[in-house]
């Protein structure tokens, strides 16, 4: 008596789909260009051209790896256990510069500040508010206008005490 075969398959077997292998970095801090989101983390250049995976290094922002991102400044990587993270930016301008008075000095063409619900200015006692209803409010014990033209004042209702 003769046992039945089973028919052979004409399907080919399949293969695996294996990722490459995480780059791994040498030893030390090195800089890097970040070139694109992903997924999982960001894409980063080395200086020598190579390119690999890198996710946020603990403490560092998301958005300063979009800043690196969209500027192009360059960003700080190294190897971590979660394999490359990026650490943080390189630094190529410098910071907000206090005087010996504790004074700022802002010099620019324009100086523009945006907030989505309110900008708050506080000096002492004195506060300036604006809000995202469009209603300007300051409050302190007194205002002082001093113009060398006219002042004019647009407005359906103007009240004072």
């Amino acid at each position: 008596m003769k046992t039945a075969r089973a028919p052979k398959s004409t399907r080919k077997p399949r293969l695996e789909v294996v990722p490459p292998a995480q780059a791994s970095l040498p030893p030390g801090l090195h800089g890097g260009v970040i070139e694109l989101r992903t997924k999982d983390g960001f894409r980063v250049r080395s200086l020598q051209g190579d390119r690999f995976n890198a996710v946020l290094g603990d403490g560092v922002e998301p958005e300063l790896a979009e800043e690196c991102l969209r500027t192009g400044k360059m960003a700080i990587v190294c190897q971590t256990v979660r394999g490359p993270a990026i650490m943080g930016a390189l630094q190529t301008t410098r910071s907000v510069v206090r005087d010996a008075n504790g004074a700022v000095l802002l010099d620019a063409e324009t100086i523009k500040l945006r907030a989505k619900q309110r900008v708050l200015l506080q000096a002492g006692e004195v506060t300036l508010i604006l809000d995202e209803s469009g209603h300007l409010r300051t409050t302190g014990e007194r205002m002082v206008i001093d113009m060398s033209s006219n002042v004019k004042v647009l407005s359906a209702l103007v009240e004072l005490p």
